[in-house]
Order: structure tokens, then C-alpha cells, then sequence
């Protein structure tokens, strides 16, 4: 049994095709104009929002302000040195110049096949790794100087205490690695150094 024929048997009589195609027609045309009427009504909206802002700005803007003024008043402008102005300028060309300058590869080879790369700055900056002397006592760790046990020109044998860094807390004491006379100490008791700081020079004994 179709629908025409349900609405027949509620009703009585069957609705025609055109009633329903045009009962369908008037609802479209109606969801059309409420659509229509509620874009017309955000954009009024929109619009009154955006004339209010605008007439807001205008009277800040004729608001005087006293305490800018006054603050532009005092301020000085200073013009740049020319050195200062011409290191800028040598800057600007550098990195102009390593912008238009063409990638530089470098070969590198694994097992039996070459290839090419490019380096990065990172790595081209990097801090080249030097042997490090037996002669040179460094510091391994950033710290202070607590105490310096020996003097230059003594020679010190293979154990003996040489100074005690402070670091973190903890009290490291610096040992003399092998026997040799003190040529130069760079440190003194209460001086905070950094990592990788000399703080003796050592040379052989004889």
C-alpha cells in the first residue's frame, strides 16, 4: 500500500500530485526568506557594531593626552654613532652575501661509496676538540677555589694535593697526577672560575 493510498484511507480522498508538489514549493520559498531575512539582520548587526567602534575611536582620539605629551617632550632623540651605524651596514652585506653565496657540499665517504653533504654552522663554529697537555691542570667542573695547597717553583710528587674546588657543594680535591715542579698557578683561594680553566701549569722537574 503506498502513502497516497494511507492519506486515502485516513482522509477519504487522494491528494493530488500538484497539491503536494506545490505544498513543497511554498515551504522552500519560505526557508529561503527566513534565511534571506537573518543574513539581512547579522549584517545590519555587523554594521551598527562596526560604527560604534568607529565612533568610539574618533573620541579617543580628540581626548588630549597630557601625560604623553609631556613625556615626548622630554625625550631626546639620539642619532647613531657612524661606527656603530657602519657595522650595521657591514653586517646587512654579510648576510646578504652568505644568502646569495651557493651551497658548498662536502665529500664524505662510507665504506666504498662517496657522498656529498652540506654543513651546517652549528657545526662549521663548533670548538675544534685539542689534545689535551699533561703539563696543563684544568678545571673539569665550574667552581670555586677553596684552598691552594702548592707554590710555584716547588716540585710535587704523584698524589700530593694541589688546591680543593667547591662545586654544587661538594669539595673536589684536585690531586697532583704525576711527579713535576709547579711552573705557574693561574687560581687563587675565594676566585670562581669557569670549566676548562687553567688553573696550573706544570714542567718537568729536572
Amino acid at each position: 500500500m503506498t502513502e497516497t493510498d494511507n492519506n486515502a484511507g485516513k482522509s477519504g480522498k487522494a491528494r493530488p500530485a500538484a497539491d503536494e508538489k506545490a505544498i513543497r514549493k511554498q515551504t522552500i520559498e519560505r526557508a529561503k526568506r527566513i534565511q534571506a531575512a537573518r543574513k539581512t539582520e547579522a549584517a545590519a548587526k555587523k554594521a551598527a557594531d562596526e560604527k560604534k567602534a568607529l565612533k568610539l575611536k574618533k573620541e579617543e582620539a580628540k581626548k588630549p593626552v597630557v601625560g604623553s605629551a609631556k613625556k615626548t617632550a622630554n625625550v631626546s632623540v639620539n642619532p647613531v654613532p657612524e661606527k656603530t651605524e657602519e657595522k650595521i651596514i657591514k653586517q646587512e652585506k654579510a648576510m646578504i652575501a652568505e644568502e646569495k653565496k651557493e651551497p658548498e657540499f662536502v665529500d664524505f665517504a662510507i665504506t666504498a661509496r662517496k657522498y656529498k653533504t652540506l654543513l651546517t654552522n652549528k657545526y662549521k663554529n663548533r670548538k675544534f676538540w685539542v689534545n689535551p697537555s699533561p703539563y696543563e691542570i684544568q678545571s673539569y667542573i665550574p667552581g670555586t677555589i677553596i684552598e691552594v695547597f702548592v707554590k710555584e717553583g716547588r716540585v710535587v710528587k704523584e698524589g700530593d694535593p694541589l688546591l680543593i674546588l667547591e662545586s654544587m657543594k661538594m669539595q673536589n680535591r684536585i690531586d697532583m697526577p704525576f711527579t713535576a715542579k709547579i711552573k705557574k698557578i693561574n687560581v687563587k683561594a675565594g676566585e670562581r672560575i669557569p670549566k676548562d680553566f687553567l688553573m696550573i701549569e706544570l714542567m718537568p722537574e729536572k
